[in-house]
């Protein structure tokens, strides 16, 4: 009886086994003959890559004391015409001092507004824990990049958001004690160091740098719409007077020149003006920008000039840097070119009498795979990159033919032979 049982046992087995396998044998053979692709979907920025230059309209700060120089402002600072931008000593010794102090009065500062707005309840727990994830993330990308200036601002936003959490979560009640003892290390640095000989200020209102790289005066800043291609190629570098404290830069509208080929061109030239620049060493994020110029050679290249008017520490710096110029954003089904075919649509249409009309139609679009069953549908394409499209999910009345394209999600055939709308798999 138990022999009988396990015959019976084993040819059931055997015989799923078959049946599995055969099924397997199946759907693999349809896989095979039509492999699909679903629609998913997906946004894509059309960019151009290019390497551009900025020009700003840039002062040079000239330094005619005989000392050692003590910033008062950090680099991206805005300043106003007449104010100081350093101070001079007499030694290093005493420049660093000042420095020093000058920086512990900035944590002081901070701190002192740190508790003000904790203790009123400006901010929430919520908000400050976003705040330090957000610090962190954006500390270790900086880091990666070797973004200095980048970091220490990630490092004391990091500091600040802390701090306000300790308050806020009754870690400590204030920061009395760590002020009083920080006013009076930089009290006791300056009672040690000479007093200040005077100071360099700026002869005009705008941002602050001290870094200066020969470029100030490249290209005269108010003939950047008469440049040419021919200008861009000779763009040189010039000496920096030794007696210079820095620069300002002393117009909130700047430009990025950069050569693009002349399809590039083209394209570009389709747009109503208002593009984005993305830095991609300079900035993380992208910049605003209209179209100045567009200025064709006789080469087949062409000059590009946008304008911009966003400022940071890291664009205030940056002269040469690879570009993508973003020249629209568009959302809609990925679809390969692969896939892509001309076969007819149907719509029917009825008269007056209620007569059903048919009318066919030769268009462009793709076939998808419903159960066993092959459509061929329309599709409107928004975008075109170099292997895929971006098709549009609802395109506006009168664009389909008869009203039907794909949907989010449909097994778009990619490749197979003999497809036609309506056909069955067998």
């Amino acid at each position: 009886m138990d022999k009988l049982l396990f015959k019976r046992i084993l040819v059931a087995a055997l015989t799923l086994l078959a049946i599995v396998y055969v099924a397997y044998l199946l759907i693999s053979a349809n896989f095979e003959m039509y492999p699909t692709e679903n629609a998913v979907k997906t946004t894509v920025t059309d960019t151009i890559s290019a390497d551009g230059f900025i020009i700003r309209e840039e002062i040079l700060i000239p330094n005619d004391s005989n000392g050692v120089l003590s910033y008062t402002l950090e680099n991206g600072a805005a300043v106003d015409s007449g104010s100081d931008v350093a101070k001079v000593f007499s030694d290093e010794k005493d420049a660093v001092a000042n420095s020093r102090a000058d920086a512990i009065d900035a944590k002081v500062k901070m701190l002192e507004e740190i508790q003000k707005n904790t203790l009123m309840g400006t901010v929430s727990v919520d908000a400050i824990n976003d705040n330090i994830k957000s610090s962190l993330i954006g500390y270790l990308y900086d880091v990666n990049k070797y973004d200095v200036d980048s970091v220490k601002t990630d490092s004391d936003k990091l500091i600040t958001s802390i701090n306000q959490r300790q308050l806020l979560t009754g870690k400590t009640t204030n920061f009395n004690e760590q002020i009083s003892n920080l006013k009076s290390q930089a009290q006791s640095l300056r009672e040690t160091s000479g007093e200040s000989k005077g100071s360099i200020v700026s002869p005009r209102g705008g941002y602050f740098t001290s870094i200066c790289d020969g470029y100030e005066n490249a290209y005269p800043y108010d003939k950047i719409k008469e440049m040419t291609l021919d200008d861009f190629h000779n763009l040189e570098p010039s000496a920096t007077p030794s007696n210079t404290a820095g620069k300002v830069i002393s117009n909130v509208n700047w430009y990025v020149a950069c050569e693009v080929s002349d399809d590039d061109a083209a394209a570009l030239s389709m747009y109503d003006g208002a593009v984005t620049v993305m830095f991609s060493e300079a900035s993380t994020d992208p910049v605003p920008a209209t179209v100045q110029k567009i200025s064709r050679s006789e080469d087949g290249n062409a000059l590009i000039i946008l304008q911009c008017d966003y400022m940071d520490s890291g664009l205030l710096e940056a002269r040469y840097e690879p570009i993508e110029i973003g020249m629209g954003t568009f959302s809609g089904l990925r679809v390969s070119k692969r896939a892509i075919h001309d076969d007819y649509v149907t719509r029917v249409t009825y008269d007056e009498n209620d007569k059903a009309h048919e009318e066919k139609k030769w268009v462009q679009g793709v076939y998808v795979l419903y159960g066993s069953e092959i459509q061929f549908k329309q599709i409107s394409i928004l975008y075109s990159g170099k292997d895929y499209v971006i098709c549009n999910p609802d395109p506006k009345d009168k664009v389909l033919f008869n009203g039907e394209t794909i949907s989010l999600y449909d097994k778009v055939i990619v490749k197979g032979d003999d497809l036609y709308d309506g056909k069955v798999i067998s």
